[in-house]
């Protein structure tokens, strides 16, 4: 309803209105979800300058409306007019009523208080000015010869602006959180070009004169990001570089600078102007200081002929020594300069270790640009740091060295102007990686990402299509030169290809294949090699042969191997496109033994839950297989001439023939071996709440999560317990560790008479561990559910027995699902009985979540086939659905089962995309489709603004508005609904594999509907007097993300301080309750020595440890450097939203420290145990580097050092026989 507002006095505003009309319209409304109304006052058409004292007041309702007229009836309206009596405000009626997207809006979204809108407001307008720039200036930082200061070597432009006038305009674009400069004459250009920098990515602004001049030099952690605009038009495109002369020196060339227009107007100095503004942009005043940079043309460090002989120079290098100078150069650590000045030492220690391949000088340099890393523009960088290093390096004792599952290799990322490199550090492997496992260094990982190392995120205002085209297609098609070689394209896993990560290779020329023949080893020849698509339908798809491919690039670690006479393909149940067993086949318990001892045989296995499925790849299929033990008791009454089937794989799995192997490795992608934890998330809960659980549920479950985490401190057994449920620590065995402490009775807090084996080392590591876990819980809402967990799901194999003809088979009813659960320790399964509600990630649709019954144990009459099946969840084949290694939650908590269920969305399925003219695919049409996908990769985006919508809209994800989002999101990435009540449900697109990209100008992305977020999307707790970009929730996830018991202190750096330990060696409570074991074994040798012979191992895992606290962080510099505790939690504590980033990051520091881990410890305790000498040494060896632990614990490296050690006793113990 609209009413007309008379009589507004001038000298107020409209958030002076709507403050005035506030209490009035609120006096009865819900203090959770108060009334959104809407002042709009007419603009004086006269004076062009504010309002001519009417305007209109829009409320979301009728009622609404008649009952503040009456209202004010008696009790008006007033507002003060200067010193004057304040003035009545008067109301009518309005003859027009509002628009319906209007009401709609105010219905649906919350108040938002006129306070925080006013703030912003004002933000706005005073930034809108900006200031005017007289030249713009890209180039480096150096350090002038004899001096302390640094200069700014510019490289772009070639020349200089003499006219003194404003060529340029930079304005603060608060809501992005940019500084962006356009450069062109809106009065003589078309188009011109645009500078955005990244107010995050700013460590300092230095601001001085230069002869009068005022500057302001940024200092910025990644280059900022280029776009050509139209100044008459809409249209924006990304840009890798200006011009022709700045694409030469772009990728050097990341920092910029900027020299003021000065107007020489009195009053007006534009210095401070600038630094008013930058302060109210957000940008801290210690990050703006006043200094004296000098700019110089003369060097001109990057022209195309200075860069060009480096190269040249860098590529006669060995590939390791190469490989690090390009990263020095690339990653700006070391100015061309420099680089020139660097090569000849290089080129003298090459030929000295020259016989190892130079992986010394490689491995050298490696730890070299990590000291550059952490110290920020040394004075010395080649003279005093490079001699520091070389006079305290150590070769890795792993280094050049790869085992079954991680390669170590080389990582290039590339941005839109430059190409950053890392590693080499292990990476997983996979079957090509295994193939040539000899030629490990012709293959790199290779990502491409926006400038801040984040994935390329759409954005309505700029088309990214030609950019993407040339820069990544490019880069796809045309391959690059690194180090003297020229890597080309290989391919993608399909993980990948969600990371926008694929596999480039530099190719062997002189391989031997198993026939003797000597071929040329490239891309081409790999993917031929990897199955038979020539001439099969497959190869006039270019997505579905992209997809086939990247099964041979999954992550795999290999098992045992299988003739072709023990395995057969059989048929699906269910008709298409409704297969029953989409993706699932079976194996024989004894096969399932073979695999298990394989998977073993690292020693990492040992305490685990024998599995009853794994995610495969074989040959050319790929799926889930399960344990069937019916054809273990077929096979032993077979006769001894007839072959015994192993394995049963369905059509559905079989993606390509491969007919060269007679006899092949099954490759195990994942083994189910335990029961994952069940946990909550935004989305769910959203979805629970739409569907009737109450917020009290889930604030019981997150309080219930947050004491648990506080109670850590109390027992071995619950840090053990926790470090398990929320999986940190695993790559030091620090969970197992914790277990055998446990189980000899030590304890943090010991009964009285008993000394506590806490220290000051563990206090931190509870600490790291506490505050990862509270931060997933209020930035993710990932709360535990107890009793639920998440397992993969399999076909209920008994259909197909009935098929064959057995008569006495259970199976599952629609409606029905089977799961047991069974953890590393216990004893006997646990079956899941009642009802229970079960769901898959991740949730969009009201009818994601269904709810279901699960049967329990069992009967042990008949032909069940799921039976003796543990940590999977069987699905009856009822229904259709690709359950390809998928995750299903099944939730048991009662107060969390749904009210009300609604029909699983049904997405029609659509044809793949097929080369026109029966034309087969090339690898430029593999290219292309990944240039679309990226183009097309908004999933993120629609998911979080559908989220976003749902908090602001009534009904929440059942909202028409969530609905279409949903439904959007269905045609970026494959939303199989889940049904087991026996409806078929139809398919999403799935386009990685149909390849039919969405058209992102043809679909219009909503906005959400007010401006500011929720709460609960913010970084940090927000506060009323900061809230000018978000609004208090009051949805679940509001109520749960302000809770005060997630406001953590963070972790000082006193916290951080390690002391030496308050025992003599050895005689500290572990050491004390070991000491008669090892005393048994060692005699004497068992007491303190003060020796350990082999510290070099210490010193090596030192330094190894440092390059993973700073490669794996997330900004890649000493400021956000990992501590020790860091890495042995597995967790990264800095602060961000990057989400997406982070998860790598951990995945990637967690690869890594594993295998270092190993690494160590199999130098400590031997690396076969399979004699009493050798396991005697071990120990021995193992004892010594705990008690050297124990000597040096304040030192940085020892306290993880001694976890490592103490694991490998343990070890030797248990080989050795004692029960512990």
């Amino acid at each position: 309803m609209n009413i007309d507002i008379f009589s507004v006095p001038k000298e107020q505003d409209e958030w002076a209105v709507i403050r005035a009309l506030e209490s009035r319209i609120h006096e009865d409304s819900d203090p959770a979800r108060k009334v959104n109304f809407k002042v709009k006052l007419n603009p004086n058409a006269v004076a062009r300058v504010g309002h001519n004292g009417t305007g209109t007041l829009t409320l979301p309702s009728q009622p609404l409306g008649r009952r503040f007229l009456d209202q004010i009836r008696d009790n008006p309206v007033k507002m003060a007019v200067g010193d004057a009596k304040a003035q009545k405000l008067r109301f009518k009626k309005s003859n027009k009523g509002p628009p319906h997207h209007l009401i709609e809006t105010l219905d649906k979204t919350p108040f938002v208080s006129p306070d925080v809108e006013e703030k912003h407001a004002k933000i706005l307008a005073d930034l809108e000015a900006g200031v005017q720039v007289e030249s713009l200036q890209l180039g480096l930082y150096y350090r002038p010869l004899g001096s302390k200061g640094r200069a700014f070597s510019i490289e772009w432009p070639v020349r200089e602006n003499t006219d003194n006038t404003a060529t340029s305009k930079l304005k603060f674009e608060y809501d992005r959180k940019l500084i962006r400069i356009t450069l062109g004459d809106l009065m003589t250009d078309l188009q011109g070009h645009t500078i955005a920098i990244n107010i995050a990515s700013i460590n300092r602004i230095g601001v001085g004169h230069d002869f009068s001049k005022p500057y302001a030099c940024f200092d910025t952690s990644t280059p900022p990001v280029f776009e050509r605009i139209d100044f008459y038009g809409p249209y924006k495109s990304m840009k890798a570089s200006l011009d022709q002369a700045h694409q030469v020196v772009a990728p050097y060339a990341t920092q910029t600078r900027i020299v003021l227009f000065d107007p020489r107007l009195p009053g007006r100095e534009p210095l401070e102007e600038f630094k008013r503004l930058c302060k109210r942009a957000g940008i801290p005043s210690s990050r703006i200081v006043g200094c004296s940079i000098l700019a110089t043309r003369e060097h001109k460090f990057c022209s195309g002929n200075n860069i060009l002989q480096l190269l040249r120079t860098i590529g006669k290098l060995p590939w390791s020594a190469a490989f690090q100078m390009e990263a020095l150069l690339h990653n700006g650590l070391l100015h061309p300069g420099y680089i020139k000045d660097l090569l000849p030492l290089v080129e003298r220690l090459c030929v000295h270790h020259q016989r190892d391949g130079s992986i010394y000088v490689g491995e050298l340099l490696r730890t070299y640009r990590q000291v550059l890393q952490s110290n920020n523009a040394p004075e010395d960088p080649i003279g005093q740091v490079f001699q520091d290093v070389l006079r305290t390096f150590l070769l890795p004792s792993n280094a050049g060295s790869s085992i079954n599952s991680t390669i170590r290799c080389g990582h290039v990322t590339f941005t839109p102007t430059r190409m950053v490199l890392e590693g080499p550090y292990p990476t997983q492997s996979n079957r090509i990686i295994r193939m040539y496992s000899d030629y490990a260094d012709h293959f790199i990982r290779v990502d491409f990402r926006d400038e801040d190392r984040l994935k390329y995120r759409w954005d309505r205002s700029v088309d990214p299509t030609d950019f993407l085209r040339c820069r990544v297609g490019g880069i796809l098609k045309r391959g690059f030169f690194l180090g003297g070689r020229h890597f080309e394209f290989l391919g993608y896993s399909n993980s990948g290809l969600r990371e926008h990560e694929v596999w480039f290779m530099f190719p062997i020329n002189h391989f031997r294949t198993n026939t003797g023949e000597i071929v040329r080893v490239d891309g081409q020849y790999i993917r031929d090699q990897i199955g038979d698509f020539r001439g099969t339908p497959l190869m006039k798809q270019p997505s579905k042969y992209a997809a086939r491919i990247a099964q041979a690039f999954t992550s795999t670690k290999s098992s045992t191997s299988i003739d072709r006479a023990e395995w057969e393909e059989v048929e699906d149940l269910g008709r298409e496109p409704y297969l029953f067993t989409d993706g699932v086949g079976t194996i024989s318990k004894d096969l399932g033994d073979r695999i298990w001892k394989e998977l073993c045989k690292d020693g990492r296995r040992s305490n685990r839950v024998q599995p009853s499925a794994y995610q495969i790849r074989f040959l050319g299929y790929k799926g889930v297989v399960s344990v069937d033990r019916e054809m273990d008791n077929l096979n032993e009454q077979k006769q001894p001439k007839e072959p015994r089937i192993h394995m049963k794989l369905r059509s559905s799995m079989k993606k390509f023939d491969n007919s060269r192997m007679e006899k092949a490795d099954i490759e195990i992608a994942q083994a189910f071996s335990a029961p994952n934890a069940c946990y909550l998330n935004r989305p769910l809960v959203m979805l629970l709440e739409d569907l009737g659980v109450k917020k009290d549920t889930f604030e019981r479950l997150q309080d219930d999560a947050i004491a648990d985490s506080m109670a850590l401190d109390n027992s071995v057994e619950q840090f053990c317990q926790f470090m398990s449920r929320h999986k940190l620590g695993g790559p030091f065995r620090l969970p197992e560790l914790l277990r055998w402490l446990y189980d000899l009775g030590l304890d943090i807090r010991p009964p009285q008479e008993a000394a506590s084996i806490d220290t000051p080392f563990l206090r931190l590591l509870r600490s790291v561990a506490i505050k990862d876990v509270l931060r997933d819980i209020r930035h993710k809402a990932r709360i535990p559910i107890p009793g639920s967990y998440l397992l993969v799901g399999v076909a209920d194999e008994g259909v197909a027995w009935q098929k064959a003809g057995r008569m006495d088979v259970v199976t599952l009813s629609a409606g029905e699902i089977y799961a047991c659960v069974q953890k590393p320790g216990d004893k006997e399964p646990t079956w899941i009985e009642g009802s229970c509600a079960i769901c898959r990630s991740p949730v969009v649709h009201p009818g994601d979540v269904q709810r279901v019954y699960a049967i329990g144990k069992p009967s042990d009459e008949g032909l069940c086939a799921f039976r003796d099946l543990v940590n999977v969840v069987v699905l009856p084949s009822v229904a259709g659905g690709d359950v390809d290694g998928d995750m299903f939650a099944i939730i048991t908590d009662s107060s969390l089962l749904p009210d009300c269920q609604e029909e699983p969305a049904s997405y029609l399925p659509v044809d793949t995309y097929t080369l026109p003219d029966g034309k087969e695919s090339t690898v430029e049409d593999i290219c292309d489709f990944f240039v679309q996908y990226i183009n097309s990769d908004v999933l993120g985006l629609l998911c979080d603004l559908q989220l976003t919508t749902a908090d602001q809209l009534t009904g929440g994800l059942k909202n028409k508005s969530c609905r279409e989002l949903a439904a959007l999101c269905s045609q970026v990435m494959m939303l199989m609904a889940l049904h087991v009540s026996g409806t078929h449900v139809e398919q999403a697109v799935d386009y990685p594999k149909q390849g039919n990209p969405v058209d992102m100008g043809k679909i219009e992305i909503p906005r959400t509907p007010i401006r500011c977020k929720p709460d609960w999307h913010s970084l940090r707790v927000v506060t009323d007097e900061e809230n000018t970009d978000y609004y208090r929730s009051t949805r679940a996830l509001g109520h749960l993300c302000r809770s005060e018991f997630l406001r953590l202190l963070d972790i000082t750096e006193e916290d951080k301080k390690l002391s030496p330990s308050a025992f003599k060696p050895l005689a500290d409570p572990i050491s004390k309750r070991l000491m008669p074991l090892v005393r048994s074994y060692l005699g004497a040798d068992a007491n303190p020595t003060g020796e350990f012979s082999d510290s070099e191992i210490f010193r090596r895992y030192v330094q190894e440890l440092d390059y993973i606290c700073l490669a794996h962080s997330l900004s890649n510099n000493s400021r956000g450097k990992l501590i020790e505790a860091e890495v042995v939690a597995g967790a990264i504590l800095e602060e961000s939203l990057l989400k997406s980033l982070r998860k790598a990051r951990v995945h990637r520091m967690r690869t890594h420290s594993e295998d270092l881990v190993r690494g160590v410890q199999t130098q400590l305790r031997g690396k076969v145990l399979d004699t009493d000498e050798a396991k005697l040494a071990g120990l021995k060896r193992a004892w010594r580097a705990w008690e050297f632990s124990q000597r040096t614990s304040a030192e940085h490296g020892s306290n993880s050092f001694g976890i490592i050690a103490l694991g490998a006793v343990f070890d030797c113990l248990e080989k050795l026989g004692p029960t512990l």
